[in-house]
């Protein structure tokens, strides 16, 4: 790979345009997510299934992820070393959720990247990035990207098809608040040159912090068993899945961080934002601004309650027919 300053070809007008969800009609949908790490992917898929009346969801991409620098309680290293790993393990907690709720074989899912762009030579056209490629060039209206994990798989279809930034809107949970110390954030540090690429491109692109705006997104175990268990099969499993993570501990509660990029789509009137020029990545991995850059949407605030409300409810019943 040569370049990561890829500019689309993209006007204000339209970058404007894409970035704006029709609330009257349901709207393009993918998914890119790494399932296999935590336990919010697996909300944001259940979530988007339950509300075909507002998102057509038509495939979703397993992404790579590594969390060996993490540690357990133990301060043993925790589960996967090596991205394409991690990919592997997302695709089949995605096919697990799907086979939850009658889905297998309803929504294609497509294998992603086994390398970071960092860790390789050339891009790698996965299944999941030629599938963006030919669904975005042939999509009739915006597709919209929704990005909750290290976005390889979007920036490498970027960099291979620069073209189909015309048809995308990027909705990527990365980053901290632009006002915070650092951001240091997951799915941002494992794969910076894929962050530069959305930051830097000029891709229709709403950004989604994590410290200081998504953080708000919290519940806890007792929340979850408490409206969850014995309601339905993927409420059950949900129930039964939070309490093996043992980074919920005693009195803690879990940020369901990747909800939001949906939660989005399904009702932008939950969340206050701003249009700003694209903040720069620095290598210290600390934000600086530029105001000569093109605008994303930044997402500033959320109303935390709307969103779980319709979320629990929406997981409860989805076995009613």
């Amino acid at each position: 790979m040569k370049d990561h300053n890829l500019q689309v070809s993209l006007t204000e007008t339209r970058r404007a345009a894409l970035m704006t969800v029709d609330t009257q009609s349901p709207v393009s949908v993918v998914i890119d997510c790494d399932a296999g790490n935590e336990i919010d992917d697996q909300f944001a898929i259940a979530w988007s299934l339950l509300r075909q009346d507002r998102l057509d969801l038509q495939a979703i991409y397993a992404a790579p992820y590594t969390n060996a620098f993490f540690e357990n309680q133990d301060g043993e290293p925790t589960r996967v070393e090596h991205a394409a790993e991690g990919m592997k393990r997302s695709y089949d907690e995605i096919l697990r959720v799907l086979s939850l709720m009658d889905a297998t074989n309803t929504v294609p899912v497509l294998k992603g990247s086994e390398h970071y762009l960092k860790d390789m030579q050339e891009i790698e056209n996965s299944p999941a990035v030629n599938d963006l490629i030919n669904r975005a060039r042939n999509a009739e209206k915006p597709l919209h990207v929704v990005t909750i994990g290290a976005p390889t798989n979007i920036a490498c279809a970027l960099l291979l098809a620069p073209d189909i930034a015309i048809n995308i809107h990027v909705l990527w949970l990365g980053g901290h608040s632009q006002d915070w110390y650092d951001t240091e954030e997951f799915n941002l540090m494992q794969d910076m040159p894929a962050s530069r690429v959305l930051l830097d491109s000029g891709v229709a692109l709403t950004l989604f912090p994590c410290m200081g705006v998504t953080n708000t997104l919290a519940t806890s175990i007792p929340e979850m068993q408490f409206y969850l268990l014995n309601t339905s099969r993927i409420g059950d499993y949900l129930a039964n899945l939070a309490p093996t993570f043992n980074w919920i501990t005693f009195a803690s509660r879990k940020v369901m961080w990747d909800i939001a990029n949906i939660g989005y789509l399904l009702e932008p009137s939950w969340f206050r934002c701003s249009l700003e020029s694209s903040p720069v990545l620095n290598d210290n991995l600390t934000w600086s601004r530029d105001d000569r850059r093109h605008n994303i949407r930044i997402v500033r605030y959320i109303e935390r309650d709307h969103l779980f409300k319709d979320i629990f409810r929406r997981i409860m019943d989805a076995d009613k027919k």
